[in-house]
Formats: C-alpha cells, structure tokens, sequence
C-alpha cells in the first residue's frame, strides 16, 4: 500500500493551511463524535471531488480501462468509509428513536 497522496508522502511535513486546519482541530478539544461527523463531512468533498474525476472520465474519447477500473474500486471504499461512518454515527440516533417511539406508545395506551 502506498503511504502518498498526490505523490507527497503521508510522513513529510503538511502544507501550512493543512496544518492550520488540524491545529484548529486539536485546540477545538473534540469529541469523538465530533470527530466523526467532521469525517463524515470530509468525506463527502472526497466523494464529489471522485464524482468531478468520473465527469472528466466519461468526456474522454478513449476511456483508459485502468482509470475505469481505478475509479470503481476508489468508489468502493468510499462507500465502506461512508457506510461505516454512517453507522457509527448513527447508533445513537437508533436508540434515541427507539427511546422516543416507547414513550409515545406509552402515552397513546395510558
């Protein structure tokens, strides 16, 4: 597995806006919730910056079968990522909703 984005490795230093945004990040003392919906925004700019890729993709004339195939499996884990994030996420809303739909039943017989 390769540790580059855009051929910069992952170990070398971050751009100072980069930087700037994940000192923010730390000072903000999150919570893990919190962090999990700021990648869960993260996320969606990966997803319509992948989508703007696909866009470019169909224009060509002769589509290279390896950026076809690339794309797809990119697609794929972004939509574990997503899937996975959402369902993190989205365990305490269950509850809650199951929480409030008992005490409306209960309202409704007593």
């Amino acid at each position: 597995m390769s540790d580059t984005i855009d051929s910069t490795p992952l170990d070398e230093a971050p751009a100072a806006s980069i930087q700037r945004v994940l000192d923010a990040m730390e000072a903000a003392e999150l919570t893990p919730e919190d962090a999990l919906q700021i990648s869960l925004v993260l996320l969606n700019f990966v997803e319509e910056v992948h989508l703007d890729n696909l866009e470019a993709l169909l224009e060509q004339e002769q589509a290279d079968g390896i950026s076809i195939a690339v794309w797809a499996a990119d697609s794929a884990r972004l939509k574990t990522a997503r899937e996975l994030l959402e369902e993190v996420l989205g365990d305490d809303d269950e509850e809650v909703d199951e929480d409030a739909t008992d005490g409306e039943e209960g309202d409704e017989q007593g």
